[in-house]
């Protein structure tokens, strides 16, 4: 049975985006103090589980930009097989609720190693957070499917950025309009989800920065809607990957101009060459056959903020059409209660 999209909390959070990340532009967050950390820090681990890995890929590239040299690491590796760390050496962990374990205890080796720990998380008590330096995204939300955490940290981050070295990654300040305009898509969103519902798969792609738009599309997808999603740079597709697709499925490409385009280019032509239906999240228009989902250009760096967006309006749009609560983290079966209540976050 469908739901209605706007009963969901992810809807209310996803349509949030445009203020809260205005907010976050001027919040009065130790940005500074992060940025003289990191500035002073011999090497930097970027470390998050799920979508906050994400955020961590999105982090590592734009350090790396400034010429930082940064690596990013799962949260569960870093706490049990991470490196060795010296007191010269700093780590931002991520966190969209605070209270992971794996996230705390990645804090804890970096504290124990006498090396500057910062703590990206929602705004909850953090009394006990042995962190160096803390900031704070938006509150917690009230949906598994974390949707507003995740932009909200990565133009935190952007902020980070730009205090070390300003406009590198280009005009912050444009984002929160870019995604109140990426909302717009939601109409052929809306589409999509009604054409796409009993697909197969649904698998995406993007190269450099826009991988990191691939990785989360399948995140929402697999969580929300809980349909089977992938997400892939566009060379690893091109290179085995593409042999999995079916006629029953489809493909989302992620790109803006640079120098990934023309590859990207080709990866949503194969999709069309194959007969699959294919959506192309981007500045202009792709490859005639495409369904355009078309966002404001903020430059490379920033897209993956407002890029999310269309794929998080997918997710819900999916769920609703598919009748299944994608606020729940799928707690609501009880098979899945069950193996759930087995392990611990």
């Amino acid at each position: 049975m469908n739901r209605e999209v706007s009963s969901y909390k992810a809807y209310a959070q996803i349509k949030s985006q445009p203020s809260e990340l205005q907010r976050i532009i001027t919040a009065s967050e130790p940005v500074a103090a992060a940025a003289d950390k990191l500035a002073n820090a011999r090497r930097v681990f970027v470390v998050g589980t799920g979508t906050s890995y994400n955020a961590t890929l999105f982090a590592t590239h734009c350090l790396r930009t400034i010429g930082v040299e940064a690596s990013p690491w799962t949260a569960y590796d870093f706490a049990v097989y991470g490196p060795t760390l010296a007191p010269a050496d700093a780590a931002i962990v991520y966190s969209h609720s605070g209270r992971k374990q794996y996230s705390q205890r990645s804090l804890e080796r970096v504290q124990a190693a006498g090396a500057t720990g910062i703590w990206v998380a929602s705004q909850n008590p953090d009394a006990n957070n042995p962190a160096d330096v803390i900031l704070h995204t938006v509150a917690r939300e009230t949906s598994s499917m974390f949707t507003v955490s995740h932009t909200a940290a990565m133009l935190l981050t952007a902020r980070i950025i730009d205090h070390l070295k300003p406009g590198s990654l280009g005009d912050l300040a444009a984002v929160p309009d870019a995604v109140d305009a990426a909302l717009s898509t939601e109409p052929i969103v809306r589409d999509l989800a009604n054409q796409w519902h009993d697909l197969g798969a649904i698998v995406a792609a993007g190269g450099g920065l826009h991988e990191i738009s691939a990785l989360e599309i399948a995140i929402k997808i697999n969580e929300g809607p809980r349909m089977r999603s992938h997400g892939y740079s566009i060379e690893q597709f091109l290179h085995g990957p593409q042999a999995q697709m079916q006629t029953h499925d489809a493909l989302v490409v992620f790109g803006c101009a640079g120098a990934a385009l023309e590859r990207t280019q080709t990866v949503a032509q194969f999709g069309l060459d194959i007969g699959i239906p294919v959506a192309w999240v981007a500045p202009a228009e792709g490859p005639s056959g495409v369904v355009n989902l078309e966002v404001i250009d903020v430059g490379e760096s920033l897209a993956p903020i407002v890029q999310a967006v269309p794929g998080q309006l997918l997710a819900a749009h999916l769920a609703a059409v598919r009748g299944v609560d994608c606020d729940s983290f799928r707690l609501d079966e009880p098979a899945f209660k069950r193996a759930f209540e087995r392990y611990s976050l």
